[in-house]
């Protein structure tokens, strides 16, 4: 017996069927297929329509863009050409300048060779010159021991030896011998005493001791020591005249320096050869600004002090005569661009004086006069001196300048026989 299910399913079948016959044969289901067909139709025609307008644009826009490019393309074309154009100048230009070069090689190379030829002419001349160099050289470096030059006119002596035997010990003071420390100075403030330490103070067991260590701390300073004269004016109501006390000797401006000033830039501009600039400014300095002294006045004291002084020279001039070797020697001096000499003459004790003098007389004398000692580092000696002082002022004014700088610089060294200790204490007192 067949399936109920089966059965339904056939039916179903069965009337479906039935039911698209009865279309079929109607013309409904034909209808509904052609009016689809041409729906379909109506939207493919829709499509083909945009298309064909897309394709138009796109033509349009083909023809539009070919437009562009090739204006560019015209653009870049004559942008080329300019480009070639320079480039063919620029090449022009270069291979002007390759010929130019080259012609300038040719030029440096005929130079080059002129400079070579010359190069061998000099080191020719220079291997002449560097023998002849050798030779006097070789003559230059003649001296005691290999020729008949005394060693007394040696320029380079040898360096003397050390004939002491080598102990081993240390240089400096030795254990057991008494030491030579800075001398102490009398003390110019109270005597600071330090306080303990604080570990002294917090420990009782420290106790203090009979010893005492004793240091200075040594300083000095400049001080202005300025005494002012008041002097009352009275007036003579019947003759007119007016009349004050007498003040003391070298008291004549309103302002006046007295000899410790003068003396100290005498001795720095004469002895100590710095220049007048200097020395004023030194001592400003020293001051705190407060001394600002001319240059005039201190280019005078090389005067002054020759013409205070002249006296002792005179009476040392007379004992020089009376030495029986009496050493000479000069140099040459500066005077306002012209050359002049200076000489200096020294005995044997020491005694010595400076001269200044337009020429040169009798300097060669020992080669004539066998009588004329030929030896004369004494005089040698002192000149240098004079020529510390002529490399820092180069060149006087005038004449007279360098002869009282010669006095000057004489009675410096007749001072210091007399009193080496303290030169500025004398000097101070010509001045005052």
């Amino acid at each position: 017996m067949p399936d109920a299910y089966d059965y339904i399913s056939l039916m179903c079948r069965l009337k479906a069927a039935q039911t698209r016959n009865k279309e079929l044969e109607s013309g409904e289901h034909y209808i509904k297929l052609k009016e689809l067909h041409q729906k379909e139709c109506r939207a493919y025609e829709r499509k083909i329509q945009a298309l064909l307008t897309e394709i138009a644009d796109a033509h349009k826009e083909t023809i539009r863009v070919r437009n562009y490019w090739f204006q560019v393309l015209e653009d870049m074309l004559l942008e080329f050409e300019a480009m070639q154009k320079k480039a063919d100048q620029k090449l022009r230009e270069m291979e002007k300048r390759a010929l130019l070069a080259e012609r300038q090689r040719d030029d440096a190379l005929e130079k080059a060779k002129e400079f070579r030829l010359k190069f061998y002419e000099t080191a020719t001349q220079l291997e002449e010159e560097q023998g002849k160099n050798l030779k006097l050289h070789a003559q230059i470096n003649r001296d005691y021991e290999n020729s008949s030059i005394p060693s007394s006119k040696a320029i380079r002596r040898k360096k003397i030896a050390n004939s002491r035997e080598k102990t081993g010990r240390k240089p400096g003071g030795q254990p057991g011998h008494k030491g030579h420390g800075r001398k102490k100075q009398e003390p110019t403030h109270p005597v600071i005493l330090l306080p303990p330490p604080e570990e002294v103070l917090e420990d009782c067991a420290f106790k203090k001791t009979a010893r005492t260590i004793v240091k200075q701390m040594v300083s000095i300073r400049m001080v202005l020591n300025v005494t002012e004269y008041h002097a009352d004016v009275y007036y003579n109501t019947k003759t007119g005249k007016r009349v004050h006390a007498a003040f003391p000797a070298g008291v004549v401006d309103e302002v006046n320096y007295d000899g410790s000033i003068r003396a100290f830039l005498f001795l720095l501009n004469n002895d100590c050869c710095t220049s007048i600039d200097k020395s004023r400014g030194f001592l400003s300095d020293l001051t705190g600004g407060k001394l600002n002294i001319s240059k005039g006045m201190i280019s005078k004291l090389s005067r002054e002090f020759a013409l205070k002084t002249e006296p002792e020279r005179k009476a040392a001039y007379a004992d020089m005569l009376l030495s029986p070797v009496m050493h000479t020697d000069c140099t040459n001096a500066r005077e306002n661009g012209k050359s002049c000499q200076v000489y200096v003459c020294a005995t044997p004790d020491g005694k010595a004086l400076y001269f200044a003098r337009e020429n040169m007389h009798n300097h060669l004398l020992f080669l004539h006069d066998i009588r004329v000692p030929a030896t004369n580092n004494e005089a040698e000696r002192l000149l240098r001196n004079y020529k510390r002082k002529q490399a820092q002022a180069v060149t006087f004014r005038s004449f007279e300048n360098i002869a009282y700088l010669c006095q000057c610089m004489s009675m410096l060294v007749l001072m210091r026989l007399e009193e080496p200790a303290n030169i500025f204490d004398r000097v101070s007192r010509i001045f005052g």
